[in-house]
């Protein structure tokens, strides 16, 4: 179409949510649907068109958020057709438009074991997919409502599925692939999408550039690709996280995002952007008539329309002119600001902006500062928000548990429950403030991009605050130095008391038990009562203790002690170290990963005389070929090795009787961890724990302590020198990213040189391993700039001497 295209409108807002509008449907100029984090879908239903409104039906109702929606078109059986919807409680939900909250629905769908965030149908083959947070895209025949199959090879969340047409399948995921797969589930190709990949869009046919799918991703580009996996184009406007995509008619894409605007592309060029007054435009979808629906954080759905037959009345409108002008917009997104230095109401009268979008932050008469956008279509500046003083950058403080925060933000990332609190400063390390918070939370460490990115973003142009830290906490809960804040920053002196030695063990107690049974469970049914397979009372055993793991508070120390640990230890074995495909034994280990650290004796050393560790030890996932494929289940036996030392004292027992053998396995570990950042965690905090279990231990013999001492000291500094140079900006990979593996290799190895206090072993770490160099290091590739590693690397160089 031209490029004198008239602009999108308000046509309607649909009020009525009381939290996030999530996902939205125009599936028909009659009528609108809409889900949202307050737990409802509703179905509107158009009432008059010009200017349209809409009334609400409550057509669904959970205690758990709504995420995700789709529409299967009208059928012979269902004549109004079917919204499918789904969301934090995993369940997937069909229902005719007209059926409301009160009746059973057409087809309730369980599958999953986390929450479903993306949903596509394919009317003409009759199925539709589904992705989710469980790192499974599953495909469903219409009318059968049962899991078809899944779609492999996922490590992520996936975030974005396209049923593309009746031969292919598309999935994007937090793992930045981009997978084709046939319709019987064969992978076909894929390639990396550059980043995480948040949305996807069939184009139309015959785009102008020659791209069949667009792609968009939390670095706020939108890519064209073939279906071959050529990038044909990349669309720059966005100026964070897309959250959404979608294609009109016309051929044009519909985009919305983290940036507050919903932005319409023709070929490569964006030709408007809609600003909204709310702070994440979650979802965009378009109607066969042209126009667009959108849903917000402000709880509202708003309909956009180029017809002037379907716009909003006049008072609609300045009613929603007001409320963006009105708009907060935080400083810290706008980066740094010189008041001084800003033009004044007179500059949008004698400049011209370049480009649709464009902003430009204006020193009003009365002296605060307003953010203005171009319109190309109306040649003029139109006001957007009013620019508001970042907390970190004004010196307020917000209390939180007892200490004062530059910031503490609501984060939902743990759906289904009130908004988990982030407390943050900007002295600190975005990344490790993140991953305390989802280690606190127990939430998965394939969240820590997208909640370090949130973090960066909101944090932008603030400047460190008045109060300076009082100190670096190893483990994060003191304020910390952030890469990049101004020059001329001194970090804190170390605090009074040392870190060296670490005399506490750390667990590993990420994850959902439930997800982990509901696997066995799964993967159980397909053995068919083989000699694999687990018996109806092994599986209620395991039931029950998956409850009870559920239920635990592992922030205290492991005092779980129940008549069926023992019997599930042992039903855990066999399937941790025999069932077949190795793939299967994974959701096995790591809820007897769970036992080990809550448990108050171990059972497993003495379950049907089963030795836990000697097994897994000897099953072969440690094995180099196994590793170069699949090294999950390593990982997942590290972590197991650490709970157990954390655990208790059978546990301790256990992993100090095969001490060497452990040392032993984990060599071709290291190789690893410049790949794999949870294995690098999972790595170095055994080492940890192993570290202040042989300074530690009082009874044993003092020479061989030592000698694990000395394998210790030569594995630690390798994996030191591996660690890439630091990079914290969102291309970067996640290893250079993280800077929790490397010091948590320099706190172990501080802990041996220290805790032991071996001539010996200072000599070969200085002489032999050239440990100084591998802390020298450190300064080069940007690690010292955080207080931790200086405080730990001046305590191993006074040892070294």
């Amino acid at each position: 179409m031209s490029g004198s295209a008239p602009e999108f409108r308000l046509s309607a807002t649909l009020k009525g949510h009381q939290s996030d509008v999530r996902a939205v449907l125009l599936p028909d100029p009659s009528f609108a649907v809409t889900a949202s984090r307050d737990g409802t879908t509703k179905v509107w239903k158009r009432t008059s068109t010009s200017p349209p409104t809409y009334d609400p039906t409550e057509s669904s109702q959970g205690a758990q958020f709504k995420t995700c929606l789709a529409y299967v078109p009208p059928s012979k059986e269902f004549q109004d057709g079917l919204i499918l919807s789904s969301g934090q409680d995993t369940l997937i939900e069909a229902r005719q438009p007209t059926s409301t909250a009160d009746v059973s629905a057409d087809a309730l769908m369980v599958g999953h074991s986390h929450q479903v965030c993306s949903l596509d149908v394919c009317a003409e083959a009759n199925y539709f997919v589904s992705g989710s947070w469980d790192s499974t895209a599953k495909v469903w025949e219409i009318g059968r409502w049962e899991a078809a199959f899944d779609l492999p090879g996922h490590t992520a969340t996936v975030w974005s599925v396209l049923a593309y047409d009746r031969e292919t399948i598309i999935t994007g995921c937090a793992d930045r692939a981009i997978r084709i797969f046939d319709v019987r589930g064969k992978m076909l190709v894929s390639w990396d999408g550059k980043d995480i990949v948040r949305a996807l869009a069939k184009l139309a046919k015959g785009h102008s550039t020659g791209a069949e799918i667009a792609s968009a991703s939390n670095d706020g580009v939108i890519r064209l690709w073939t279906l071959k996996g050529d990038l044909v184009a990349e669309l720059f406007g966005h100026e964070a996280f897309i959250y959404s995509l979608a294609v009109l008619p016309s051929g044009e894409i519909v985009s919305s995002g983290e940036d507050r605007s919903v932005r319409i592309w023709q070929g490569t060029n964006c030709v408007q952007a809609i600003t909204l007054p709310a702070i994440s435009v979650w979802a965009v979808s378009t109607s066969p008539n042209g126009d667009i629906i959108v849903g917000s954080s402000d709880k509202l759905a708003r309909i956009f329309t180029r017809d002037p037959e379907r716009m909003a009345d006049a008072e609609t409108l300045k009613e929603f002119e007001e409320s963006l002008q009105a708009s907060s917009v935080p400083q810290q997104q706008m980066g740094q600001i010189n008041m001084t230095d800003l033009p004044g109401p007179d500059f949008l009268q004698r400049k011209a902006g370049t480009k649709e979008g464009q902003s430009q932050i204006v020193k009003e008469e009365d002296g605060s500062a307003s953010l203005y956008q171009w319109s190309m279509s109306q040649q003029t500046w139109v006001k957007i928000g009013q620019v508001v003083d970042s907390t970190g950058s004004s010196g307020n403080k917000t209390a939180y548990q007892g200490k004062e925060y530059d910031y503490v933000f609501d984060i939902d990332i743990e759906d289904g429950k009130p908004p988990l609190k982030l407390p943050y400063n900007v002295t600190q390390n975005p990344y490790e403030a993140a991953t305390k918070f989802l280690q606190d939370n127990e939430l998965p460490l394939s969240y820590l991009e997208e909640t370090a990115n949130f973090i960066i973003k909101n944090t932008q142009g603030a400047t460190l605050g008045q109060s300076q830290p009082a100190g670096a906490d190893p483990w994060g809960t003191e304020n910390r130095y952030r890469p990049g804040e101004v020059s001329g920053y001194q970090p804190p002196p170390a605090p009074a008391k040392q870190i060296l030695p670490q005399k506490e063990y750390l667990p590993v107690v990420i994850g959902k038990p439930g997800a982990a049974m509901a696997q066995i469970s799964k993967k159980n049914a397909d053995y068919n009562g083989s000699d694999m397979s687990l018996s109806e009372s092994d599986i209620e055993i395991l039931t029950i203790v998956a409850q009870q793991l559920e239920k635990y508070n592992f922030q205290g120390r492991p005092s779980l002690a129940s008549s069926e640990l023992e019997s599930a230890a042992s039903v855990l074995l066999k399937v941790a170290t025999q069932w077949q495909p190795p793939a299967n034994r994974l959701a096995g280990l790591d809820l007897l990963r769970f036992i080990a650290a809550a448990a108050k004796e171990f059972p497993a050393a003495s379950a049907a005389g089963l030795d836990a560790v000697a097994l897994i030890l000897s099953s072969g996932i440690f094995d180099a070929d196994f590793l170069r494929t699949y090294n999950k289940l390593a990982m997942v036996a590290m972590r197991f090795f650490s709970n157990l030392l954390y655990g208790s004292p059978s546990g301790r027992e256990l992993v100090k009787e095969h001490l060497e053998s452990i040392i032993e396995t984990l060599k071709p570990m290291s190789t690893i961890v410049t790949t794999d950042v949870s294995v690098a965690v999972a790595l170095t905090t055994l080492y940890l724990n192993v570290a202040v279990l042989i300074t530690s231990d009082k009874t044993g013999n003092a020479d061989v302590n030592a000698n694990y001492g000395l394998s210790l000291v030569e594995e630690l500094t390798k994996i030191l020198n591996a660690f890439p140079a630091v990079n914290h900006t969102v291309t970067a990979s996640p290893s250079a990213q993280s800077t929790e593996p490397a010091y948590r290799t320099i706190v172990a190895l501080g802990t041996v040189l220290v805790g032991l206090k071996q001539a010996d072993l200072t000599s070969a770490a200085k002489d032999i391993f050239d440990v100084p160099s591998a802390l020298s290091q450190l300064r080069a590739k940007k690690y010292m700039a955080e207080p931790r590693f200086k405080t730990v690397v001046g305590e191993i160089q006074a040892v070294l001497g």
